[in-house]
Formats: structure tokens, C-alpha cells, sequence
């Protein structure tokens, strides 16, 4: 038997039912499929806590040396490998009143070139005026790019950044943020977002101390932003994303092998006749393949639809899902043309018997 003549007996299997392609294509998306959509959900969970954590400040890591942080190599730190942005911070002698609320004193802060980077918010950080967290702004009813006229005169609000009451160190929680004047004044702190987390990076942070900055009797200290959510990240995974690729190509070899088993008999019958065994490895392999596709493409639509991230964060889940269910399909390729081969025409009454 030919090529051409093993495909189309493939194609008169599939058309009469004896292949059961819908029954197999539906029990690979179950099996083959769940495992890969339960890593899917566990990995998109794992994600979204991840997210959480970081915009909790729990990754943000604070050297403390007050006048004793240079401003120059703490902005330095974001050229680190796991370092996301860095930045100093100093806080004015005086803080800032508003000419509506005088008795409101605001804490006023000066900040290094690459602070601005570390706060979520909007407007532009960096226009010149005041950034104003969101409590601020709320109570004085101020917007980005509004005037705001204080006891001093009057300035503009370039942006406002999002300070939650999470556990974070309240520091900025009422307070402005300016930009400081190009100069070798020192800092009070020197703040670095490391993501994901490097100890490495940490420990660098001891560079941005000045030398003597511990003259004055208070030794430079290292705490992090947000203690609630530990010193490090930990997923709270549903599923060990270890097995799920041992787990996969498992159920699609076993599905493979039950395949070609339940028409052992026809195919002992046809080797009997003279079919070869290459035309029935041929003729086989490519319904598995057919109904492999299928519930493969049927699983990659139920992780679209159920792993509901923006489209960086969902791509390499995936992309994951597919590396998956290729480990699927291949072994039930391959398990379904090894079982073909394993069976025997000299067994044919032996098939017969326990058919």
C-alpha cells in the first residue's frame, strides 16, 4: 500500500466513525488539555500575585543614612542587573502649606533624577512644580497640571502618585515631591526596585553610602518598603508546574497506545493480507494527528479565554500551554506508531479471542 492509498484509508476512517475522532479529540482536550489549562491558571495566579507584591513596595528596598547618600550612585543603581529604577530622597528642613489650608503642613521632599520612577501615578514627574500623593491632591483638590498656590507663592502640579496604606512605610503618604537641583548635596535615602528579587543588588546598596556617614554615631540601615508580604516573593502555586509536562505527554501517550489497541484485531487482519506495517503505521498516525490538532487547539482556546492577563503576562503562559500540548500530541504520536508495530499478524486468533 502507497502513500497516497495509506492516507486515504486514514480519510475513509475518519469519515465513516470507525476512527472515532470526535470521541478521541474530545477526551485529549479533557486529559491532555485540563493538565495544561490547571498550569495555565496556576502560572496566571502566580502572576497576578507577583504583580500584587511588587506594587505593594515590597520590592523596593530603602538604605537609610540620613546625609550620608550619594545621589549620583543610587540613580547609578538602575544600570543593575534585576534593578527596575532607583532613586534618592532628602526631606526638607520646612515642609509646604497651601494658601487654602495654612495649617496643613505638607512634608516636603527633594528628589534625585531617577525617584520619579519608582511612583505610579500621573502627569509628567519630571515637568517641573511638585508631585503630590493622592491624599494630598484629594484633600486640596488639586489635578495634575493644576496651579497650586501655597504660603510661598505659587507652583504647579506636576503630577500625582499613588501611595496606598498597604504596610508600606508611610513616609509619603502626605507629602510633595520636587525635583533637587543638580548638585552634590546628599540624601537621606536611596530607594531601589528589584524585580525579580537579587541579593546581589541588595547588597550594592551599601555603595550609595558616603564615606563617614556614620561619623555621627547612626549606622547606615537597610529595610524594606512593605515588610507585610515577606522579604522575598513566594507563589502560592495550585498546581507543580514540574509535572505538568511529564503529566502531559503521559495522557497523550496512553491515549495513543488506547487508540491503536481497540483495532488491533482489523489491523492484524489487514497485515494478514498482506498490508504493510508501514502503510498501517502511516494510515494511523495520521487520525492521531488529526484529532491531536484538534484538541489542541481547542485546549490553547480554553487558555485564552480563561487566563484573563494583559497580553505581556499572558503570552508566555501561552506559550508555555502550547510547548504542552506539543509534549502531548508527540507522545501520543509516537506511542500509537510504536503500538502499531508491536502488533503482530501470527496473533490474529489471540485477538480474536479477546476481542
Amino acid at each position: 500500500m502507497r502513500l497516497g492509498e495509506a492516507l486515504r484509508e486514514s480519510r475513509r476512517d475518519v469519515a465513516s466513525g470507525a476512527g472515532r475522532t470526535v470521541a478521541f479529540a474530545l477526551v485529549y482536550t479533557a486529559l491532555v488539555g485540563g493538565i495544561v489549562l490547571a498550569s495555565a491558571l496556576s502560572a496566571a495566579a502566580a502572576v497576578r500575585d507577583a504583580r500584587a507584591y511588587v506594587a505593594s513596595g515590597a520590592a523596593v528596598f530603602v538604605m537609610k543614612a540620613t546625609g550620608g547618600i550619594d545621589g549620583r550612585s543610587c540613580d547609578a543603581m538602575s544600570m543593575l542587573a534585576n534593578v527596575v529604577a532607583s532613586g534618592a530622597l532628602r526631606e526638607e528642613t520646612e515642609g509646604v502649606a497651601s494658601a487654602r489650608l495654612p495649617q496643613t503642613q505638607i512634608s516636603l521632599f527633594a528628589a534625585s533624577d531617577g525617584f520619579p520612577d519608582l511612583l505610579r501615578g500621573a502627569g509628567d514627574a519630571r515637568g517641573g512644580g511638585l508631585g503630590l500623593s493622592q491624599e494630598v491632591a484629594d484633600t486640596l483638590g488639586l489635578e495634575p497640571g493644576d496651579p497650586m498656590a501655597t504660603t510661598r507663592g505659587t507652583t504647579k502640579v506636576a503630577s500625582v502618585f499613588d501611595y496606598p496604606d498597604d504596610g508600606r512605610d508611610p513616609l509619603l503618604a502626605f507629602a510633595a515631591i520636587g525635583q533637587a537641583p543638580h548638585s552634590k548635596a546628599a540624601f537621606d535615602q536611596c530607594w531601589v526596585l528589584i524585580w525579580p528579587h537579587d541579593e546581589k543588588a541588595v547588597a550594592a546598596l551599601g555603595r550609595t553610602v558616603l564615606p563617614g556617614a556614620t561619623g555621627s554615631g547612626e549606622r547606615p540601615t537597610l529595610v524594606q518598603l512593605n515588610q507585610t508580604r515577606g522579604s522575598q516573593f513566594t507563589a502560592a502555586t495550585m498546581f507543580d508546574h514540574s509535572v505538568a509536562g511529564p503529566l502531559a505527554a503521559a495522557a497523550g501517550g496512553l491515549l495513543g497506545v488506547a487508540f491503536v489497541i481497540r483495532r488491533r484485531l482489523s489491523l492484524a487482519s489487514d497485515r494478514h493480507v498482506g498490508v504493510a506495517r508501514a502503510a498501517q503505521v502511516v494510515s494511523q498516525t495520521a487520525q492521531v494527528l488529526l484529532w491531536v490538532a484538534v484538541g489542541a487547539v481547542a485546549s490553547l482556546a480554553l487558555v485564552l479565554v480563561a487566563v484573563r492577563l494583559p497580553v505581556e503576562d499572558r503570552m508566555p503562559i501561552v506559550q508555555q500551554s502550547a510547548v504542552l500540548l506539543v509534549a502531548g500530541g508527540g507522545a501520543a504520536l509516537a506511542a500509537s506508531a510504536l503500538t502499531v508495530c508491536a502488533i503482530r499478524d501470527s496473533a490474529l486468533f489471540r485477538y480474536f479471542k479477546n476481542r
